[in-house]
């Protein structure tokens, strides 16, 4: 028997090494994102491992999500693929992937013929958008949009949107405080609004940048953002006051207006029908699959 690969919670010293194998494959998934990793790693029960180049990822955190993720980095993947099938007969867990993409699924059934069957669930997919449509709002498409911003704006004239900084850190916690008090606790909420708060403390070594839009001086939505690949960003939360809940559509064109990324991941719908409907309606340029290979 070899040596298992060094997997381990996501360190914010492990950033480098994490982008660097990201950005050799391009890849456009939320879960690439440094941010996501560290965030979600009790979640799910994220453990990476940087060896040779390549990114190494394991997930246990529930059903949705377990088994080894597609090793990154740049050359051939074919070692460290052999590394993953050695691993997991080091430590006795079944060689099963998750957060595959259609040819990474399409290369492993064809490595391993018959050895997986695929599961692929629609709620699981991240929705990608053309920042520059989202920036613009342009043709007929976005009409409804661009009515629904002038209304807002033509009884809300006194509006801002600032950057996310030390300045504007603590009114972002306030607004996620009060979204999550308009709705009946679980805890999957608390969860999401303690990774807010953990996210606006560490901004700066996260790499996080967003803002905060302010109606008539008070703070009313706010969003998350990081960079997956200078080309993609990805938008980690997003969330209005109860009291100004017709905010959303404005603070998404101000948040893509300010970003430089030619694409914007705006992560799945979880199968949640208002949550679809909502995503749907800005066009995405197209839906990324993530899909599971269990074994047979």
């Amino acid at each position: 028997m070899g040596t298992p690969l060094p997997l381990a919670i996501p360190r914010l010293q492990d950033a480098d090494g994490i982008r660097a194998a990201v950005s050799a494959c391009g890849g456009m998934g939320n879960d690439l994102s440094f941010a996501s990793m560290y965030l979600l790693q009790a979640k799910y029960g994220i453990r990476v491992a940087v060896e040779d180049g390549f990114l190494y990822r394991h997930y246990s955190g529930n059903s949705r999500l377990n088994g080894y993720a597609f090793p990154l980095g740049a050359g051939d993947c074919t070692p460290a693929l052999q590394r993953i099938e050695q691993d997991a007969a080091e430590r006795g867990v079944p060689l099963q992937f998750c957060l595959l993409t259609e040819d990474q699924s399409a290369l492993l059934q064809q490595l391993h013929p018959g050895k997986f069957q695929e599961m692929v669930k629609r709620g699981d997919a991240d929705y990608l958008y053309r920042r520059s449509d989202l920036a613009e709002l342009p043709g007929t498409a976005f009409h409804k949009k661009r009515n629904h911003i002038s209304k807002f704006t033509r009884l809300h004239p006194h509006w801002c949107f600032k950057p996310l900084d030390a300045a504007t850190a603590d009114d972002a916690r306030g607004i996620a405080k009060a979204w999550l008090d308009a709705r009946e606790s679980s805890l999957a909420l608390q969860h999401e609004y303690r990774a807010i708060c953990h996210a606006l403390d560490l901004r700066e070594p996260l790499q996080l940048t967003g803002g905060v839009l302010y109606v008539n001086g008070a703070p009313a939505a706010m969003a998350v953002v990081s960079h997956i690949t200078p080309d993609v960003a990805d938008i980690h939360y997003e969330k209005c006051a109860p009291d100004w809940r017709d905010a959303y559509t404005l603070v998404n064109r101000e948040i893509a207006r300010r970003l430089t990324a030619t694409f914007i991941n705006r992560e799945e719908d979880l199968d949640q029908p208002g949550l679809r409907k909502a995503k749907e309606s800005y066009h995405p340029a197209l839906l990324l699959p993530k899909i599971s290979l269990l074994p047979c």
